[in-house]
């Protein structure tokens, strides 16, 4: 119960805060005018997907390029994901949730959510950033990615993400037409960002992004995450290194996989 009332008032002061910069501070967080935004460095992305992480049971939201090839994926709360949802399926609540106040209060100063960011990743947390416009201006304001994203959705604004992060954390979500389809998976090199996301020691390996269910990948176990690292005793590198061991397989093959910070061994059938 304490717990429950102390997360109430500090969301109430959250609230008052955004108040008080957008009042107070008349919008010159950073002395950026709306049409000098510029997005550079930035990449524009949309939202693709709210799913369940199967092993986690955490819900995940995925923010894809524009050609749907590569999306970011970011695990949320239960409540920022209700609030995705109803957004998504235009659910109007009877009363309004914390983030339909943040709305209002935002709207009743004459102000809207000119775009969101999520700006990097630090200790496995991403961070983001939501950009109110008002008078002309615009206001910076941290927020968790979570809740920026269902403020870019309330207010139909662009997101964006750091061209660094989504080159270093973004997964391959396109269909490929070569044996990973018939076998059932998506697989990806892995880079030193995810390795480190992954508390894997190595930036050398395969991860699998995506499993289709019920294929024979599915079957013989194999999870979202995985990072192959031997198949029959040969080593796994990157992605070309696992397309030739999956080729030049049997009927069946060993391969030594990292999953949730430990190693074991599976069968797989290719």
């Amino acid at each position: 119960m304490l717990q429950a009332q102390s997360k109430g008032f500090l969301t109430i002061i959250g609230l008052w805060l955004i108040a008080f910069v957008l009042i107070f501070l008349g919008t010159r967080v950073a002395g950026t005018s709306a049409a000098a935004f510029h997005s550079d460095e930035l990449i524009k992305v949309k939202f693709h997907n709210l799913t369940i992480d199967p092993q986690s049971k955490q819900p995940v939201v995925l923010l894809a390029d524009s050609g749907e090839e590569r999306a970011l994926v970011i695990w949320i709360g239960f409540f920022e994901a209700r609030a995705m949802h109803s957004e998504i399926q235009g659910v109007e609540p009877l009363r309004p949730l914390t983030h339909d106040l943040v709305k209002r209060i935002i709207q009743k100063v004459d102000g809207t959510v000119h775009h969101i960011v999520v700006t990097h990743i630090k200790e496995n947390v991403f961070y983001a950033n939501i950009v109110i416009e008002r008078k002309g201006a615009l206001v910076e304001i941290d927020a968790r990615p979570s809740d920026s994203i269902v403020m870019a959705l309330k207010f139909n604004a662009p997101i964006y993400v750091s061209k660094k992060l989504f080159d270093d954390m973004a997964i391959s979500i396109a269909e490929k037409k070569e044996i990973e389809e018939d076998y059932g998976l998506t697989i990806q090199d892995l880079t030193p960002s995810l390795a480190k996301y992954m508390s894997y020691e190595s930036d050398q390996g395969t991860m699998v992004s995506n499993i289709r269910k019920g294929s024979r990948a599915d079957q013989d176990g194999i999870e979202t995450g995985d990072i192959f690292v031997e198949i029959d005793g040969k080593r796994i590198e990157d992605v070309i290194s696992m397309k030739d061991a999956l080729t030049k397989s049997k009927s069946s093959a060993k391969a030594k996989i990292f999953r949730k910070t430990r190693y074991l061994y599976i069968t797989i059938h290719p």
